[in-house]
């Protein structure tokens, strides 16, 4: 797990060069973090509105509809808004860079950048997603930390054996030794796939332990459905991370 935080700060310090860059780079971070908070309480208002429509008066069921159409617009509409302005972003911040990069290396540059930002906003999402956990069980939300710890871990040795392995091709095309593209492209697309295939493991056990919660009532029956579809959101994270951490091998070993 070490050789991930260590690669992810390499790259910020690389193509984030000013104080300026990297404060703005934060703040995407911390705004799809929030919209990550924000789908989640949309889920959980929706389960209230479900619970207690019928013992609610009708204005205040009124204004919780209201409240979750505008509150799903505005996730969606965050989404769509740090997605594009995260184009001009990369564009400023590389032509102020004080770093001469070859033409040949650009467009690794750029997938480099647009890789560190979906893992950074992802795992962000994530740590906001167990505290949400915390809030809504504790129990559960130290069994997944255990979880999501060990998953990382696992993680880190498919992200290191990737980075070798993507060197390797890089000094394979430098000694115009052929490689076919099943072998290059299968590689990454494999370790990837590992990686979500363990996340999906990890998603059933979890699953097995919120039922048994349910079961001896340790969680609510609204809490309970918001903390499954937090764990879809944990898990859809974790699916991201794994295939996002194989391509930024590949961008890293061809932008050196």
């Amino acid at each position: 797990m070490r050789i991930v935080v260590k690669e992810l700060l390499y790259a910020v310090k690389t193509l984030f060069t000013t104080t300026k860059d990297r404060v703005v780079l934060l703040g995407l971070v911390l705004i799809a973090a929030i919209i990550s908070v924000s789908e989640l309480a949309v889920a959980k208002l929706f389960t209230d509105i479900i619970d207690f429509e019928k013992t609610m008066s009708k204005t205040n069921l009124i204004i919780l509809i209201i409240g979750f159409f505008l509150f799903f617009g505005i996730t969606k509409a965050g989404h769509f808004l740090q997605r594009v302005y995260k184009v001009r972003f990369f564009e400023k911040a590389f032509k102020e860079s004080s770093t001469d990069v070859p033409a040949a290396k650009e467009n690794w540059r750029w997938s480099l950048a647009f890789e560190l930002t979906n893992i950074l906003s992802t795992c962000t999402q994530l740590g906001v997603v167990i505290l949400f956990f915390a809030y809504l069980s504790w129990q559960f939300a130290v069994i997944n930390v255990l979880v999501v710890l060990a998953i990382f871990q696992f993680y880190g040795m498919l992200f290191s054996n990737q980075l070798d392995a993507q060197r390797g091709f890089v000094i394979a095309r430098k000694n115009k030794e052929q490689i076919t593209n099943a072998v290059r492209i299968g590689t990454r697309v494999k370790s990837g796939e590992i990686g979500v295939l363990i996340s999906g493991i990890a998603m059933l056990i979890l699953l097995g332990v919120l039922i048994y919660l349910s079961y001896i009532d340790g969680i609510s029956t609204s809490n309970t459905i918001v903390l499954f579809f937090g764990l879809k959101m944990q898990n859809s994270n974790f699916s991201n991370i794994s295939t996002a951490l194989m391509r930024f091998a590949r961008a890293r070993t061809n932008s050196e």
